[in-house]
């Protein structure tokens, strides 16, 4: 009789990423909505992004592009937007707006091309009874996109259309507030980008001055300082405090407050778990079960998970071949020598995530006569 001996399996090298948090834990919106698909067609925003060198490119394209759209300013229609086509409306028609619209904006605008991003609010560490500069001033609006390249959530601030960077590396918010609390600020890098910031003027004092504020009256030099001082610290200063989804990060450095701007303030969960507020996105996982069939021939069953939003489908690539789509479990036949294997998961939009991929050395298993 023959009798088979399993086979030799080795697992020779793997890149497998490892993610962080529960990705579910916020509404990332939908590309296809009414709202969102009108945005990117109206807008015509695959444009705005095609032809870029890398997803980073195309990120601070689309940054610019967002900027470009007014200058900061206000206008009486600021609690009745309600979306970023709505505000695009409105700025067409000579409206300016805030911080906070730009946030929403870039937000829509890269949901609406299949790139996950959220708002992050942050305020100054002296923010209960700010003076001077501050009076009007103690907080800040950005957006974070999640750059599958560099696998991480960097900062985009549209309003002053720059980003930061950290030895070459895009950096996202936690580590600029990090940065600015240890003072390590002189360590980040600020890229400005054009057009750059213009100084609010004409019909925007006189709508900031019909608004409550804690100043008799705004003019162009008040509004000058009050700017340039908030650009002294390239507005790293800013991240002192941020909150994200809901949450607001609590750091010994800069404990929390329940006032804000001479207001009660509170209503945030704390959390000083890094994994609450900067969870993983685009990643794919593997679980791999060995089997032998009556033909002694060795397969690996594979099982797929993911924490993509806008989750469309998973692809596989066999020993260097093309991708192609496949199902979240599927068998991986092994043939002698080394075996290859890569997966990832791709989105509605068709923007692939981070690749998953695991080399195996096959032996077949002797066979001899007993």
């Amino acid at each position: 009789m023959v009798t088979t001996v399993p086979g030799e399996l080795r697992v020779v090298r793997y890149q497998l990423p490892s993610s962080l948090g529960d990705y579910r834990c916020m509404d990332y919106g939908d590309p296809y909505s009414d709202r969102l698909r009108e945005l990117r067609e109206r807008y015509r925003l695959e444009e705005v992004v095609a032809g870029r060198s890398d997803e980073m490119d195309a990120l601070l394209a689309l940054k610019r592009w967002v900027r470009s759209r007014w200058d900061h300013g206000w206008c009486r229609q600021f609690a009745t937007v309600s979306d970023g086509l709505s505000i695009l409306e409105e700025a067409e028609q000579g409206r300016q707006f805030c911080c906070g619209h730009y946030t929403r904006l870039l937000t829509d605008c890269a949901t609406a091309l299949g790139w996950p991003a959220r708002p992050v609010s942050l305020s100054i560490a002296d923010c209960e009874a700010p003076r001077d500069h501050h009076i009007d001033n103690v907080g800040h609006s950005v957006a974070e996109v999640w750059c599958t390249g560099l696998r991480k959530w960097v900062v985009l601030d549209a309003d002053l259309n720059v980003h930061y960077r950290s030895d070459g590396v895009p950096q996202s918010a936690m580590e600029l507030h990090d940065a600015w609390l240890s003072g390590q600020a002189d360590r980040v890098e600020m890229i400005q980008d054009e057009p750059a910031f213009a100084l609010p003027a004409g019909e925007a004092i006189e709508n900031l001055n019909r608004t409550a504020t804690q100043r008799d009256c705004y003019d162009e030099l008040t509004l000058r300082s009050m700017f340039e001082t908030f650009a002294r610290h390239r507005a790293l200063d800013y991240y002192a405090r941020l909150s994200i989804a809901g949450l607001e990060w609590l750091d010994p450095r800069c404990p929390p407050t329940f006032i804000r701007h001479f207001a009660p303030y509170g209503g945030h969960r704390w959390t000083s778990n890094p994994a609450d507020m900067y969870w993983s996105v685009n990643l794919v996982g593997m679980t791999l079960q060995p089997a032998w069939d009556d033909d002694a021939q060795a397969t690996l069953a594979v099982s797929l998970c993911h924490c993509m939003p806008f989750f469309g489908h998973h692809q596989s690539a066999i020993d260097g071949g093309d991708w192609r789509r496949c199902e979240a479990s599927f068998a991986w036949p092994l043939h002698p020598g080394t075996n290859r294997l890569a997966c990832r998961a791709v989105n509605t939009m068709g923007r692939p995530g981070t690749i998953a991929s695991i080399e195996v050395a096959y032996a077949p298993a002797p066979q001899y006569r007993s």
